[in-house]
């Protein structure tokens, strides 16, 4: 039997450094708002059997009223999201119960992720208890020291950036978050914490996550 999987869609920000009046998940995007595409995806993915949005307060009824505009069956609640991602993700994790095998995370602020991204992230994270889509970096990274010295040169063929989804067996993303603490900046940082197994999959470089100006002029040309 194929596991049941749920997707926690953090979109709770503010979006600031884009610099626009709307929230970010519902700037345009060739027409269409940001988060909508990801959501589109999600939904269209028969691996995928429920989604879960994290949300700002004053956005859930838009939320709402996107996923009844758009059809997305698979959108079931709409949770208010926290001051940060990771809380935001904590959130929904609370409505998790054991129906479910596996958790898949993908920030709302990133149209591009694919079908087979999500289905490869979810067999290799019933195989191994997580997985991260990840892209290898391609400038030579250095290590600052608080003087903002170099204080090493790290071998970047083994640096990847972390992308979403994030996938996870539910008891490992559960025990993960059981010990939150502020300060992680993606769900994998909490789950490497309590000595949990996670593989890489190299995603795309066109999976951006969109952060600022110049990111949507990106995403348009990307389209």
């Amino acid at each position: 039997m194929r596991p049941r999987v749920v997707a926690i869609v953090p979109s709770a920000g503010y979006g600031r450094r884009l610099g626009l009046k709307k929230k970010k998940p519902f700037v345009l995007l060739n027409g269409k708002p940001i988060v909508s595409y990801a959501l589109k995806t999600l939904d269209g993915c028969s691996a995928i059997d429920r989604i879960i949005i994290a949300s700002e307060n004053s956005c859930v009824n838009s939320f709402k009223a996107l996923a009844k505009r758009y059809r997305f069956k698979k959108v079931t609640d709409v949770i208010i999201g926290g001051k940060t991602r990771a809380e935001s993700v904590r959130n929904c994790l609370k409505i998790v119960d054991r129906s479910f095998d596996i958790v898949l995370i993908h920030d709302g602020a990133r149209p591009f992720v694919t079908k087979s991204m999500i289905e490869e992230s979810i067999r290799l994270s019933r195989k191994y208890g997580g997985c991260v889509v990840a892209v290898p970096e391609s400038d030579t990274v250095k290590l600052a020291d608080k003087g903002m010295f170099i204080k090493d040169t790290p071998d970047r063929s083994r640096l990847f950036r972390a992308q979403t989804p994030q996938t996870f067996r539910r008891e490992v993303i559960k025990k993960a978050y059981a010990g939150f603490k502020k300060g992680v900046t993606d769900d994998s940082g909490l789950a490497e914490k309590t000595g949990a197994r996670i593989a890489i999959l190299e995603g795309s470089y066109k999976n951006i996550k969109i952060t600022t100006k110049e990111d949507l002029k990106f995403a348009e040309v990307l389209i």
